[in-house]
């Protein structure tokens, strides 16, 4: 199971990958998990990796004209598959380094370009997409980037935020239907000015459903009366999974349910997806900005609120850091902490109540305060989560930069 990317849940059979949240249960004696994983969702990052892995291993030979299938092949993968990492786990990211503790403001810029996360034990850092668990850094000496490309090459962060790449030449055009010339005209004149002629360079994660009448096609078992007409949710980049009423966008993956009749399936899939790119220029910059600045809007009331509400049970402002002075107070502040809403989903998405527990005493031990978005928490939750699989109580699987680099350059001058 562990090769093929998944982990028990300890309910049932079922195994669940926490690169994509796939879970599979009613496993059969002889069935390969990988092979599993790569049908049900062959955009995972794990199945990427693997796969990308294995392409290595069959083209790599010694003869010049394999190293160039190698080269070649990591080249064509990089550019048929991308990472996009959203803003907000940027903005994560960075958070977690707010109590790093070199004094240099350069190090801790050069970590976060790097792709890590600050696990909050000393100098020690995470990337969560390879799991590469690094401590004792050398300032002015270790070079975070290089280290990462050097110990994780096949890393996905590295491969695509790391390693420059060509642009795609795949392109994706939503073509216009001479069908219905009349609805388009009127959405073509409408102020919001929705683009179907545009192309796109980069390449969609559904490759099979490019096309409208590709999507068109699944939804002739679609069965949801109370929706948006299907023309909309088709031109808006969706496919019909056959599941309830979800469909998913052809182009960044993304899945919506529960529509209403009354939704507008371009405005709901650049509300929830703002950087998939096939919508972005489906709807034009005007309209997106706006859909944006109005989610924005809804965003900063809900964590006025939450706020609000976190002040009222601790009592203290908005504008103070939390004043712990003994561990019968942090305490009390963490049992407070456990029943909020996000606390009770991470449990129900099998992080252990441990687990959600530490996180709230590092955070507020440490850094004298809230977290700033259930982001953060669950990102938190997350690192904490990796190095104890990944530590497992021997600390020989951190990394030392200085040493583990002197053994690679040693090897190869020897």
């Amino acid at each position: 199971m562990k090769t093929g990317g998944f982990r028990y849940t300890g309910v049932g059979d079922t195994a669940r990958c926490d690169s994509c949240g796939l879970e599979v249960s009613g496993w059969i004696q002889n069935t390969d998990p990988f092979n599993v994983h790569l049908e049900r969702n062959p955009n995972c990052t794990f199945v990427r990796f693997v796969q990308s892995k294995t392409t290595l291993i069959l083209n790599h030979e010694n003869n010049s004209t394999k190293q160039m299938n190698a080269e070649y092949n990591i080249d064509q993968w990089n550019r048929q598959n991308k990472l996009f990492e959203l803003d907000i786990l940027k903005q994560v990211r960075q958070r977690t380094f707010s109590n790093w503790p070199h004094e240099t403001t350069l190090m801790k810029e050069q970590m976060i370009i790097a792709g890590f996360f600050h696990c909050n034990v000393g100098d020690r850092v995470i990337c969560l997409y390879c799991n590469l668990i690094c401590q004792q850094w050398q300032e002015n000496i270790d070079d975070p980037v290089e280290i990462h490309k050097t110990l994780s090459p096949m890393c996905p962060y590295v491969l695509f935020m790391l390693t420059r790449t060509e642009p795609s030449s795949v392109s994706i055009v939503n073509e216009i239907s001479t069908d219905n010339i009349d609805y388009q005209a009127t959405l073509l004149n409408n102020n919001n000015q929705v683009r179907f002629e545009q192309i796109v360079y980069t390449s969609p994660c559904h490759i099979a459903y490019i096309s409208i009448p590709s999507r068109q096609a699944t939804f002739e078992i679609w069965a949801n009366e109370s929706s948006p007409a299907i023309d909309d949710l088709v031109k808006a980049g969706f496919f019909y999974t056959g599941i309830e009423n979800i469909v998913t966008c052809f182009y960044c993956n993304g899945s919506l349910k529960n529509w209403g009749e009354n939704d507008n399936p371009l405005i709901e899939h650049i509300r929830w997806f703002p950087h998939c790119a096939y919508a972005k220029q489906l709807s034009g910059p005007e309209l997106h900005d706006k859909i944006q600045k109005a989610k924005s809007i809804q965003e900063v009331q809900g964590i006025s609120q939450t706020s609000t509400n976190q002040m009222n049970n601790s009592s203290v402002s908005n504008h103070q850091r939390l004043q712990i002075n003994d561990e019968n107070l942090l305490s009390r502040l963490v049992t407070a902490r456990l029943d909020l809403s996000i606390s009770q989903r991470l449990l129900n998405q099998n992080f252990k109540l441990s687990v959600i527990k530490r996180c709230w005493e590092d955070q507020l031990r440490l850094k004298h305060d809230d977290f700033v978005s259930d982001c953060d928490l669950f990102i938190a939750c997350i690192i904490l989560q990796k190095q104890i699989e990944h530590i497992g109580g021997n600390k020989n699987n951190i990394i030392i930069p200085s040493v583990k680099m002197k053994l690679i350059r040693d090897r190869q001058h020897s």
